[in-house]
């Protein structure tokens, strides 16, 4: 497109990881970079931090709290802007639970950092399992960008424990040596010598993880301040807020509280050029627009589906807003049968990795279990149990005393996170519902599967093996039955596919119906594995960058 009102190369809507990632690469290659970002670009951490250790009660939003932004860029995490008290409009036959964060920064503000990559088979479940999809690209194609968002985002792992044909090969070490394990998982791992389940060892890994095991990037290294969800004090976890900054330091323009309404295509072309926005400042909202020789979306799986309907885009396959994922989990609870000592520390450093894959995957989806070293979780937390035995049990004084330091130094949780295959019946659309700024609000239809229900079954049986085998007691299970709680792991909507007729954009984000508009993120996976997501899509946005570099004929990203 040569149109000389284009003031901008590339429009990237979102600062989240994805986003700022591909505005400070594009931006150092010379590219002229505007970023859009729906919340603000402050970041007051210490003021954060005070409003969560202020919170009651303490919940992921409780630092981003901010009556503007709850206003004008809700989300259902801060819902204030809407008239019923939420922002999904929840249509389905179980609610769906994760949320996310719309300010500079992204989600990552309040992601746990587990970075562990999707598994060689994840990429190939429909050939090995028979079950939900291929890829249009295996492991092989990303590891070399694997390595290079490792690089980028700053991840510290154990390169010998990962490095294997099952989890991936690997090229490269680690940026940093692993996380230091806790006390608790030197008790578990130890105690886990000796137990098979299906003929298998089962044993306890390092999780690699977006924090600091030294200085790393100008930031430091982890403190054990063990709030890392919803916030790291110091920044030692990383998040996305390092490379907004890298951006605008390389050049790029950051236009904060701009809530993206539309793209137009470009004079009834299949190129789009014009992106419409609101901005607003928390007393008056103005129209802008902006133009670039390429889009970037980057707004998050539920908002990127939510801009691309309301813009009429991407409409051949029909797949827009479709696949809707999220990793259901679970925690399964005991007492050690030693003091664990809980509630140090980043909140997970291992967990199990041995049952994300298997011929088990035919009949049920495959689960990670992560060991928590924050007690029994946000599920119990400890401020309820001493409640029980206060108000329960009557206990007081030296009674009470005895029972707080025999109960919470032995508490001991897995949490397990199941995969979802795709449906096209779980889905994005728009809502009647509108916000404060008059935009359709996201319907959300989701539904649980038998795949799921019967992996939840699994989980838990392995967790009480485990559990039995080294010595625990009083195993308990929350949520029940077939309740879950979201892992914050947002996925689908936009699916990439070599064939137009039934996904969104190709291997490398391009929308098969526009060919100036990327799609970065999560939205892009056409299936959810066990792993965290944020890690595959910073990899999968290091292959985008090489075709939207040349597109724009730069030399390197």
């Amino acid at each position: 497109m040569n149109d000389p009102a284009v003031t901008h190369d590339v429009v990237v809507i979102g600062a989240g990881v994805c986003g700022a990632i591909a505005a400070w690469r594009l931006a150092r290659a010379g590219a002229r970079v505007l970023m859009l970002e729906a919340g603000p670009a402050d970041s007051d951490r210490t003021a954060m931090v005070g409003r969560f250790a202020a919170a009651l009660p303490r919940q992921t939003g409780s630092p981003y709290a901010d009556p503007d932004v709850e206003r004008f860029a809700p989300t259902e995490d801060n819902h204030a802007g809407t008239s019923d008290g939420a922002y999904y409009d929840q249509r389905g036959t179980v609610r769906f639970q994760s949320t996310y964060v719309r300010r500079a920064g992204g989600s990552t503000w309040h992601f746990l950092g587990n970075m562990p990559r999707f598994l060689p088979a994840d990429f190939e479940l429909h050939d090995r399992y028979r079950v939900g999809r291929n890829w249009p690209i295996r492991y092989a194609d990303l590891e070399e960008d694997y390595c290079t968002a490792e690089e980028w985002i700053g991840v510290a792992g154990d390169h010998d424990e990962w490095n294997s044909p099952e989890l991936g090969h690997r090229s490269r070490p680690f940026p940093m040596s692993r996380i230091w394990p806790s006390y608790g998982d030197r008790v578990v791992a130890e105690r886990l010598i000796g137990l098979r389940i299906d003929g298998k060892p089962v044993r306890l890994m390092s999780t690699p993880q977006a924090r600091n095991a030294r200085t790393y990037d100008g930031r430091p290294a982890c403190a054990g301040n063990s709030i890392c969800v919803p916030i790291c004090p110091i920044q030692a976890k990383y998040d996305a807020t390092v490379h907004v900054a890298k951006a605008i330091k390389a050049g790029a323009e950051l236009r904060d509280r701009a809530v993206v309404t539309r793209i137009d295509r470009v004079d009834g072309s299949a190129e789009v050029g014009e992106v419409h926005y609101l901005r607003w400042d928390g007393r008056t909202v103005q129209p802008g627009s902006a133009r670039g020789r390429l889009v970037v979306m980057a707004a998050h799986t539920i908002e990127s589906a939510k801009i691309l309907l309301l813009s009429g885009l991407a409409t051949t396959s029909g797949e827009v807003g479709r696949n809707l994922m999220d990793h259901l989990q679970g925690s399964v609870f005991c007492y050690a049968p030693q003091p664990v000592y809980p509630f140090r520390g980043p909140p997970t450093t291992s967990g199990i990795d041995r049952f994300r894959d298997g011929t088990f995957r035919r009949r049920h989806a495959a689960f990670r279990l992560s060991l928590g070293n924050d007690g029994w979780g946000r599920n119990a937390p400890p401020d309820e149990r001493l409640l029980d035995l206060v108000r329960d049990r009557k206990l007081h004084g030296r009674g009470l005393r005895d029972e707080v330091r025999n109960m919470f130094t032995r508490m001991i949780r897995f949490s397990f996170s199941t995969e979802m295959l795709p449906d096209s019946a779980n889905r994005v659309e728009l809502s009647s519902k509108r916000d404060v700024l008059e935009i359709p609000r996201p319907a959300l239809t989701f539904a649980l599967s038998p795949y799921n229900r019967a992996a939840f079954d699994a989980a838990r049986k392995v967790c009480k093996r485990i559990f039995r085998h080294i010595g625990g007691t009083g195993i308990d299970f929350l949520p029940k039955g077939d309740v879950f709680s979201g892992a914050g792991h947002i996925i689908g909507t936009c699916r990439m596919g070599a064939d137009p007729s039934d996904s969104v954009v190709d291997s490398y984000g391009r929308c098969h119906d526009h060919p100036n508009l990327f799609v970065l993120g999560s939205a892009v996976f056409p299936t959810s594995g066990t792993a965290n997501p944020t890690l595959t899509a910073a990899a999968l946005t290091v292959r985008s960058l090489r075709a939207i570099a040349a597109d724009l004929h730069l030399t390197s990203v």
